[in-house]
């Protein structure tokens, strides 16, 4: 009884000692993050997850819906998700006791011509040389976590797990801003193929009259001839564009997750065109760190590096002794009916020991690679932080101007336009040579492409917005449209008070 009572306390006292951990202990690295970016504390408000919905266009939330159904890196994020919750399982696991059931049935002879062997054909000895046995038995093996090697492992796994779910958000994140960026890239083909075929047929039709008056001999044959390289030169854009649409589909089915045979025979529904997608609010500058702390692939470089720290304690526990508790319990017998009875019981139970001795370096040089690998964890993070930032910085700046930009071209279309009207005129009673007409029609056309790739670039600033704020921002207070603030116009004192009554 002393012995039993004994050997509980010892267990008692190794489980206690079970409760310590070598893994050092996790802080965030600091960042040099501006002073406006600290005014508010938005820990409360939520991420606007759908933020796509602010363009009010329904064939592009059905678009997005899709992708983030059906995108292929999506299923194999998901199923990396599944891979690592089964490696934390395979680490909880380890965490227990590991009881195992085995039984037997041998048979075997022995030969009667070994060193001693007892005379087999005598009866006196009764000895035999054939035996049979059955035997029974469950066991149980447990290593005590003393030094928190087992519990460090599946924390490291937890936190691996964590990042791989935080970058499901990220693919998520990103797939629905590749697909918007997509739908608005193809809308913008669009506008310039229409533009293009506007632009061949204007001057399929003045090259019709151009040829009219050479065979009249009231032009020259090298006005006529430049007249037919401009109609070339539309009808070469036209084809480039035609070329860039079909790519540009293309492109967007396969992030949409459609069917080798979906992509080779059915074409992305349009909704709205360009000039009438909303334009983007001005967001303020002051924007709390907070929203970039709770950007997807940010929280999964600090899971990652929580993980590599971790695993520092599962490499130091390595330099310490391991116990390990036995034990088992069954039966043996010759005969398979005599098997369960009390007699034909055994058991058994033991505490095993080891301890590193010499290992020329490896536990050290294990350690040391541990300790490298969170230190390049630590940049990840910070690379991230900073990636982060320089996000945030051009996307607002780029939404900030891209209507400065989409108007200054607009007025320089209409300008241009009415300049091509001029000079066409102008040439026809007398009064500039062909070239001036030429050169009007060139600029006009060269501007009119340009702005269907400025309403695009208006729209990607939004998209961008939101990707680098981890999602759209909304204030649970406020409903409807977002605010548009004025960032130039609205005075530094207010940057506290305006981050917290606005979002993107």
């Amino acid at each position: 009884m002393i012995h039993t009572v004994k050997l509980l306390l010892t267990l008692l006292s190794a489980l206690l000692l079970s409760a310590c951990s070598l893994a050092p202990r996790h802080e965030r690295p600091e960042q040099d993050i501006p002073a406006e970016w600290r005014k508010a504390s938005l820990s409360t408000q939520p991420l606007n997850t759908d933020w796509w919905i602010r363009f009010n266009d329904p064939v592009l939330t059905v678009l997005i819906e899709e992708a983030l159904r059906n995108n292929q890196d999506l299923a194999e994020s998901m199923a990396k998700i599944d891979s690592a919750a089964a490696q934390a399982g395979v680490a909880t696991s380890v965490l227990f006791p590991a009881v195992n059931g085995s039984g037997e049935a041998a048979s075997q002879s022995v030969s009667a011509k070994s060193p001693n062997a007892p005379n087999y054909n005598s009866p006196l000895t009764g000895a035999s040389r054939s035996t049979t046995s059955y035997q029974f038995g469950i066991s149980a093996a447990w290593e005590l976590d003393l030094w928190g090697k087992y519990r460090n492992a599946y924390t490291a796994l937890t936190d691996v797990l964590l990042n791989t779910v935080v970058g499901h958000e990220a693919l998520r994140l990103s797939t629905a801003g590749q697909t918007a960026q997509g739908y608005f890239a193809m809308l913008a083909i669009d506008l310039q193929l229409n533009t293009a075929q506007r632009t061949l047929k204007t001057r399929e039709d003045a090259f019709s009259i151009y040829t009219s008056r050479y065979k009249q001999g009231d032009i020259t044959e090298l006005d006529w001839l430049r007249a037919k390289a401009e109609v070339e030169t539309a009808r070469t854009q036209m084809h480039m564009t035609i070329v860039a649409l079909d790519q540009a589909e293309a492109a967007l089915a396969v992030l949409l997750g459609r069917s080798p045979r979906e992509i080779m025979e059915q074409s992305v529904t349009r909704g709205k065109t360009l000039h009438t997608l909303p334009s983007p609010p001005v967001l303020p500058e002051g924007l709390p760190s907070e929203l970039l702390e709770r950007r997807p692939d940010i929280r999964a470089a600090e899971y990652m590096l929580m993980a590599y720290n971790a695993n520092i304690g599962t490499v130091r526990a390595q330099f310490f002794p391991s116990i390990s508790l036995t034990g088992a319990i069954g039966t043996l017998s010759s005969a398979l009916g005599n098997l369960f009875v009390p007699a034909a019981g055994m058991w058994s139970y033991g505490v095993t020991g080891n301890a590193p001795l010499l290992d020329f370096g490896r536990n050290w040089y294990n350690l040391k690679d541990a300790e490298a690998k969170k230190q390049a964890a630590v940049a990840v993070y910070r690379k991230a932080v900073q990636a982060a930032f320089k996000d945030m910085r051009t996307a607002l700046t780029a939404q900030r101007e891209s209507d400065a930009i989409v108007r200054g071209i607009s007025i320089q279309v209409e300008s241009l336009r009415r300049s091509a009207e001029i000079a066409s005129l102008q040439y026809d009673n007398g009064y500039s040579d062909y070239l001036t007409v030429l050169d009007a029609e060139r600029q006009l056309f060269t501007v009119e492409m340009q702005l269907a790739t400025a309403l695009r670039d208006r729209l990607d600033s939004v998209v961008a917005v939101c990707m680098a704020l981890g999602g759209g921002w909304q204030d649970p207070q406020t409903a409807g449209s977002p605010i548009t603030v004025n960032a130039n116009k609205r005075d530094k004192s207010d940057k506290s008070t305006a981050s917290r009554k606005t979002r993107p």
